[in-house]
C-alpha cells in the first residue's frame, strides 16, 4: 500500500467518522449484532485458517471465535449503559436547579494493530469497542494470517451493508510496518490501539508522542505456589497455562516459584502435567500444543534452550524440534538474570524455581518491569491478601492460572507491559474524551 493509498484511508475514515459520530445506541448496537449475525455461518472457516496460518491447534481456534463472539455480546451490552453519569450537582450551595451529566464522545478515527496469537479474538476485542463507541477504525492485522483477517472483516462488511452503516467504517490495511506508521503519525488518526511487542510499544510512544496511544505489550507471567496445596491439581491447573498454543501468550505462566517444602511433589507433577497434553498436528482436535509461528522463531527459541543449557539449566523436560514444532521445555536452576526468566519467552517454554518461603517467591515474582498477569496458590488466606498487594501487575490471579480470562472483564497491564485495560466497557473509555455537562436554570 502506497502514500497515495493510505492517505485516502485515512480520509475514508474521517468521512466515516463524521457520519457515525452521533449514531445513536441503537444504531450502534445494531450494527454489532448484525456482525454477530454475520459470524455465525462463517466460524468453521475463521477457525480453519486460523489453525492453518497460524498453527493454534483447531479446538483452541474454535474456542477462539467463540469467544470473540462473546466479546461482541458483551460489548453490546455495555453500549446500553456507557457514556452517561449523572453529577448530583446540587449538594453545592447555590447549585439549585443545576442538571449535570459527565458523557464520553468519541475521539476520532482510530488505528487498531493486532497480533498473530489471538487474531480473531483480539481484533475484536478493538474493534467493536471503538465501533461501539462511535469511531471509525483502519485495522492493520498481523501479516502472518491474511485469510483469517479477510473472512472477519468481510463478516464485517456484510454487516455493514445490512444496517446501512457509512462506508469505510472499518477498513483493513495492509501487512507493511512501515505504512502502518504512516498511517498511525497520520493527524487524521487521533487514537491508536497496539497489541504486540514491547519494542514496538516503545517504539510507537516516541514516534507518537501526544497522540492517544492503547498499548498490550508482553509479559512473562510468574505462578508462586505455597506449601500445603495438593501438589498434583495444582500442576493440573498450571500445565495449560504454560504450553498450550505452544505457550504464545502474553500472560502465559513462565516463571512458577514452588515452596521448597512442596517442590519434590510438584515438580514431578508438572512435568507430568505438561506431557499429557497432546503436541503435534494442529488439526488434529485433541492437540493443544500445535508449532510456534513459523520455524525461525522455534530455532531462535531452541537456540536459547541451548544457551541455557550452557549456562548451567537443567532440564525437567525438553524434546527435539521438528520445523516450527518445539516440544515443550521445562527448566530449572537459572539465575534470575537469565533471558527466560527476565524477558518474555512467548513459546512452550517454563522456568521451574524453588524457594525458600511464599514470601520469597512473591518478592522474586514481582521483581520484573513487566506486569500483565500473576498467579498465587495458597490456602492460606493471609498468603492471598499479602499476594493481592505484592504482585504488581494488571490482573493477579488466586488459586487460578494467569491465563484465566473474562472477556467481558478488564484485561491490560502496568509498567512494561502497556497502559489501560482492554474489555468491552474499559477499552470504550479508551476510544473517547471525557466531557462534563453542567446546566444552570434558565434567566
Amino acid at each position: 500500500m502506497g502514500a497515495e493509498a493510505w492517505e485516502e484511508q485515512a480520509s475514508q475514515a474521517e468521512l466515516a467518522f463524521e457520519g457515525w459520530k452521533d449514531a445513536s445506541r441503537l444504531a450502534r448496537r445494531a450494527l454489532l449484532e448484525a456482525w454477530l449475525g454475520q459470524i455465525a455461518p462463517v466460524r468453521e472457516q475463521l477457525a480453519t485458517a486460523m489453525a492453518v496460518e497460524t498453527g493454534k491447534p483447531i479446538t483452541m481456534a474454535r474456542g477462539e471465535v467463540g469467544r470473540a463472539e462473546m466479546t461482541l455480546r458483551a460489548t453490546i451490552e455495555a453500549i446500553a449503559t456507557f457514556g452517561e453519569e449523572a453529577i448530583p450537582y446540587d449538594l453545592m450551595p447555590g447549585a439549585d436547579g443545576c442538571r449535570a451529566v459527565f458523557r464520553r464522545f468519541p475521539l476520532g478515527p482510530a488505528l487498531a494493530i493486532t497480533p498473530f496469537n489471538f487474531p480473531v479474538n483480539l481484533a475484536v476485542h478493538k474493534l467493536a469497542p471503538a465501533l461501539g463507541a462511535g469511531c471509525s477504525v483502519i485495522w492493520k492485522p498481523c501479516p502472518q494470517a491474511p485469510r483469517t483477517s479477510q473472512l472477519l472483516w468481510a463478516s464485517f462488511e456484510a454487516a455493514r451493508a445490512q444496517v446501512g452503516a457509512p462506508v469505510a467504517l472499518l477498513q483493513l490495511a495492509g501487512p507493511d510496518p512501515v505504512q502502518a506508521e504512516a498511517l498511525a503519525r497520520d493527524p487524521r488518526i487521533v487514537v491508536v490501539s497496539f497489541t504486540g511487542s514491547e519494542r514496538v510499544g516503545r517504539h510507537l510512544e516516541q514516534v507518537l508522542a501526544g497522540k492517544r496511544l492503547l498499548l498490550e505489550l508482553g509479559g512473562n507471567g510468574a505462578v508462586v505456589v505455597d506449601e500445603g496445596v495438593d501438589p498434583v491439581a495444582v500442576a493440573k491447573s498450571i500445565a495449560p497455562a504454560a504450553v498450550a498454543g505452544a505457550g504464545q501468550s502474553c500472560s502465559k505462566a513462565q516463571r512458577i516459584y514452588v515452596h521448597r517444602n512442596l517442590w519434590e511433589a510438584f515438580a514431578p507433577a508438572f512435568v507430568a502435567a505438561v506431557q499429557a497434553l497432546p503436541c503435534g498436528d494442529p488439526m488434529d482436535p485433541a492437540t493443544l500444543v500445535g508449532p510456534v509461528i513459523d520455524e525461525a522463531t522455534a530455532r531462535r527459541v531452541d537456540a536459547g534452550l541451548d544457551r541455557a543449557a550452557q549456562a548451567g539449566a537443567q532440564f525437567l523436560l525438553r524434546g527435539t524440534r521438528q520445523g516450527a514444532l518445539l516440544p515443550p521445555a521445562i527448566l530449572t536452576g537459572l539465575s534470575e538474570e537469565d533471558p527466560l526468566q527476565c524477558e518474555e519467552a512467548f513459546s512452550p517454554v517454563t522456568v521451574l524455581t524453588p524457594v525458600d518461603s511464599f514470601e520469597q517467591g512473591l518478592a522474586l515474582a514481582a521483581a520484573t518491569r513487566f506486569g500483565l498477569r500473576a498467579s498465587a496458590y495458597s490456602r492460606d488466606q493471609r498468603h492471598l491478601r499479602l499476594a493481592e498487594a505484592t504482585l504488581r501487575a494488571g490482573g493477579v490471579l488466586l488459586n487460578l492460572p494467569p491465563t484465566f480470562r473474562l472477556d467481558a472483564a478488564p484485561f491490560g497491564g502496568v509498567r512494561a507491559s502497556g497502559n489501560g485495560f482492554e474489555g468491552p466497557r474499559w477499552a470504550m473509555e479508551g476510544f473517547t474524551e471525557g466531557r462534563l455537562i453542567v446546566e444552570g436554570p434558565a434567566l
